[in-house]
């Protein structure tokens, strides 16, 4: 008999907590809301927005409390090779208008599959959009899922099936390390919609991918206006600062997300009076090559001399004391990409940005995972088998570490050039303040 897609493998099962691991390394921080919102009293799909290639996947096997079952575009199973890589994590083709009239009869076994992962018990996964979308914005869906749960919800009978909405923002598209917020909302029963299926599939099919799209909006940042899209993005970035100290929030991911969320609801309706004021302050930041998130993201003077000092005493210790040196060359030679840019190559070998944030995880995961094995047995070999295991954990150790102290160190750069540009081009600067203060005022 074929194994199923769900079920039990002991390969998969090893391997699936080292991705979650390097997932979570993926970034400098990685903040899930709502999983108690996972319903524990029926099966469910889980229904994220896309904003990128690989890396939505990759959260969800992060929070889901079972192996979940993936959908994925029928082109990428054309080779052989890759097609059994990816059904063997979990990820099974689901063929579109494109792949031809004639490939659309196949999704029938597939979405027979669909339902039999749902009444093992295991959660399915689909893109909300069905493709992905480079753009905090929700795309149109499809019908594809909403024809699982109705077909799956009459299988189950009485047990329910939900929908769960997730919205997963990242404040980066392609920069390494930067910072990941997954929101959980509150999961959509299908079992109301059944009687309309029965009578009219196509309407419950629309109301479904309604209530998705109505729920999936708070849970994510979604900028309605597309014509004044990268000035309303800009107001998010050096305004963001400016809202939580309004709200007495924390900097942390979640309130930056937040606030993100509502400068986007707020300023989206008044885009006519501030886009001008927003246009010219992103001229004076690119005339100074300053970030938009540093304009008000940035540290004090005392606070980028302190961390200085504590840099420079760092490499004065490496430096002068042989222990200190020792101890850093060995963490690099258990893990050297905490140090080598991976994005950079990446950067240039891959065109379509979406693409970019999960090469890269690639790049760096597989032969960070081959290179801990190999070095271990090297150690283990010629010094013992301690040393060979504390290879392996300083591995895990640095590279737990090295997305927030890369993080730190690039905010510390960034942080230093913007008070030299304080010293040496006051004038430029002062007219930037000078239209950042006129913004403020607006909000």
């Amino acid at each position: 008999m074929k194994k199923a897609i769900q079920d039990n493998d002991l390969l998969y099962n090893i391997l699936s907590p080292l991705v979650q691991f390097g997932t979570r390394c993926h970034y400098n921080a990685f903040d899930v809301h709502g999983l108690d919102n996972l319903p524990t009293d029926g099966a469910y799909i889980i229904a994220p927005c896309h904003q990128q290639a690989l890396m939505e996947p990759l959260a969800v096997l992060c929070f889901a409390p079972k192996p979940p079952v993936f959908l994925a575009r029928a082109d990428i199973f054309k080779k052989p090779t890759l097609s059994a890589i990816l059904t063997f994590l979990k990820i099974m083709p689901v063929y579109r208008i494109r792949d031809g009239q004639d490939q659309l009869g196949r999704n029938k076994e597939i979405f027979d599959r669909c339902r039999d992962v749902l009444l093992d018990g295991f959660p399915l996964c689909l893109m909300a959009e069905g493709r992905h979308n480079n753009r905090h914005h929700l795309l149109n869906m499809g019908k594809g899922m909403f024809r699982i749960a109705g077909e799956t919800q009459l299988a189950l009978g009485d047990h329910p099936l939900y929908i769960v909405p997730t919205g997963i923002d990242f404040d980066e598209y392609e920069k390494p390390y930067s910072n990941l917020v997954v929101n959980i909302g509150k999961p959509i029963p299908v079992q109301p919609f059944i009687a309309t299926y029965l009578d009219n599939e196509p309407l419950a099919l629309n109301q479904m991918r309604d209530a998705l799209h109505d729920a999936l909006l708070p849970l994510m940042h979604d900028i309605r206006d597309e014509e004044h899209y990268d000035e309303i993005m800009t107001l998010c970035n050096v305004l963001n600062r400016e809202m939580r100290r309004r709200e007495g929030l924390r900097n942390t991911a979640w309130n930056r997300f937040l606030m993100r969320q509502r400068i986007s609801a707020e300023c989206g309706v008044r885009s006519a009076e501030l886009v001008p004021v927003v246009q010219t302050l992103k001229a004076e930041l690119a005339r100074l090559y300053i970030d938009e998130k540093m304009l008000s993201e940035h540290w004090s003077l005392l606070g980028t001399l302190m961390a200085l000092l504590l840099v420079a005493a760092a490499v004065t210790s490496v430096v002068m004391v042989p222990v200190v040196r020792w101890v850093l060359l060995f963490c690099l030679l258990c893990y050297p990409m905490a140090v080598l840019p991976t994005h950079l190559v990446v950067r240039e070998k891959v065109a379509d940005p979406q693409f970019r944030s999960s090469f890269n995880f690639g790049v760096r995961f597989f032969p960070s995972i081959l290179y801990t094995i190999v070095i271990a047995i090297v150690m283990a070999c010629c010094k013992g088998l301690l040393w060979g295991l504390a290879a392996v954990a300083v591995a895990f150790i640095v590279a737990r570490i090295t997305g927030p102290t890369t993080h730190w160190l690039k905010n510390l750069l960034r942080n230093c050039r913007y008070w030299l540009l304080r010293l040496f081009r006051r004038g430029a600067m002062r007219e930037m303040d000078m239209t950042y203060k006129a913004l403020v005022d607006l909000i």
